[in-house]
């Protein structure tokens, strides 16, 4: 219907299962140009979710995280499954969110290992989310007893590093 009325402007497209890497494996793509297939990344919940719900020990990444060891390339395997989609279909991608809770420790490395790999792919990216709620805050400290504006943190230099590079 969209391209019956617009033929040329981009249709972001998202999976289901709240658009997780894991969806991309049966993911079909539309046929039809100027489509961008958007993921996004919060694996593993046990980290970039930490304490939103309930107060739990905190979990540090890189690090054991229920039992299996996070870094920057078990990212990129979580990631595999989107790429693979990318190189089949020569599909544009776009992380549409991505991000992990203000006072997860090595949240800022997390980040920084996350735009690493979406820039080495091709991917355009957006962090999530900005002025939405202070724990997602790239503006605020890292300290859930104090959450205080604080322009020096590590996720938001992370973020603002990555930003400034050309592409």
């Amino acid at each position: 219907a969209v391209r019956a009325i617009d033929p040329d402007t981009p249709v972001i497209i998202e999976s289901n299962e709240a658009d997780r890497p894991q969806t991309y494996p049966y993911l079909s793509p539309l046929a039809m140009d100027n489509v961008i297939y958007e993921v996004h990344m919060y694996m593993p919940t046990g980290f970039t979710h930490q304490g939103v719900e309930a107060p739990e020990p905190y979990r540090s990444y890189p690090g054991s995280i229920y039992g299996t060891v996070w870094d920057k390339e078990k990212i990129r395997e979580t990631l595999q499954p989107v790429r693979d989609f990318q190189l089949r279909h020569n599909a544009k991608i776009y992380v549409g969110e991505f991000s992990a809770v203000i006072w997860a420790p090595g949240a800022d490395r997390y980040l920084e290992d996350c735009i690493e790999i979406f820039e080495e792919y091709g991917w355009d990216w957006s962090y999530h989310a900005f002025r939405e709620w202070d724990g997602w805050s790239l503006e605020h400290s890292d300290d859930p007893a104090g959450i205080r504006l604080d322009p020096e943190n590590g996720r938001l230099r992370a973020v603002l590093e990555a930003l400034r590079r050309e592409r």
